[in-house]
């Protein structure tokens, strides 16, 4: 920039000379002392501000030198902290491994000093199922047939819905009856026998029983708990906060109705008994009870 500004002036101050040369000699000759000053302090004047410039230059490219310096130190500090860091972890990491595997020998100790134990003394267990107070289900309900020891899911729900939906047609057939007898299905191996009777105004359900079939699906109380059995899956698609299951339980199933009890328990979901006696169907009327859940 010096260079560049000093032969500008130097080209300026050849072109004034030229001019005045070649103009009239006796301007020339006014006060030539005076234009050389002036033109020297022009000179001195914009050497100064290319002097200013110069220091200004120099000291902001050693800020910038300063601040890439500083850059660099804190990314070396913020490396060596990771660093330090990741060493810290491993360090811990490789205590937690060493504590598991300290007490994980604890543990097979134990229990090898807990079976010699238990080898010298009979074992005495005590089973206790807790038993809150009855209430009376209002809630949705689940429905299960417990015979000879034989776990049968009764389609219930679908079996009333089926009913709604066929009474009226069995009204308008026999509507000049006091009583309609009809049965529907069958549905998952049941038949619905059921009664109307006539009411003024129409006609109001009298009562409702279910007869199984030979090809009602049963299975044992292992395969109904199995991952793939019918009241497993059936349980698994219900809310036990919401659900009460009904279990219809026969004279000769009553030590498989208390390990059903226990494990429904287990699972969140309370139980209602409906005890029948042999030879007698499941059913249900308007005038019937409730089922009491525990």
């Amino acid at each position: 920039l010096v260079v560049v500004i000093g032969t500008k002036t130097k080209i300026d101050a050849e072109e004034y000379g030229r001019q005045l040369a070649a103009a009239d000699p006796m301007p020339q000759l006014e006060n030539p002392a005076r234009e050389v000053r002036a033109l020297r302090d022009s000179l001195k004047k914009q050497t100064a501000q290319l002097q200013e410039h110069a220091l200004e230059s120099e000291y902001r490219r050693r800020e910038r030198d300063s601040l890439l310096e500083q850059v660099v130190l804190a990314r070396e500090a913020i490396e060596q902290q990771t660093n330090q860091a990741d060493s810290q972890e491993l360090e811990s990491i490789q205590k937690i491994q060493e504590i598991e595997r300290l007490q994980s020998e604890l543990g097979e100790i134990n229990q090898r000093m807990g079976a010699a134990e238990e080898t010298k003394r009979p074992q005495v267990v005590l089973e206790h199922l807790p038993t809150p107070m009855a209430k009376t289900v209002f809630s949705r309900e689940m429905h299960i047939k417990l015979h000879q020891g034989m776990v049968t899911v009764i389609p219930w729900d679908r079996l009333v819905d089926l009913l709604k939906e066929q009474v009226p047609l069995a009204v308008r057939r026999k509507a000049s009856r006091s009583v309609v007898e009809e049965k529907l299905g069958p549905v998952g191996g049941f038949l619905m026998h059921y009664r109307l009777a006539a009411v003024p105004g129409g006609f109001e359900l009298d009562r409702f029983e279910l007869e199984p079939l030979s090809a009602a699906p049963s299975e044992t109380f292992a395969e109904a708990l199995a991952p793939t059995g019918r009241l497993r899956l059936e349980l698994a698609s219900r809310d036990p906060a919401q659900t009460v299951v009904t279990v219809w339980v026969y004279p000769d199933s009553f030590e498989q109705f208390r390990q059903l009890k226990a494990r429904l328990f287990e699972e969140g979901f309370l139980s209602a008994a409906r005890p029948l006696p042999d030879g007698i169907r499941i059913g249900a009327s308007p005038r019937g009870t409730r089922s009491s859940a525990q």
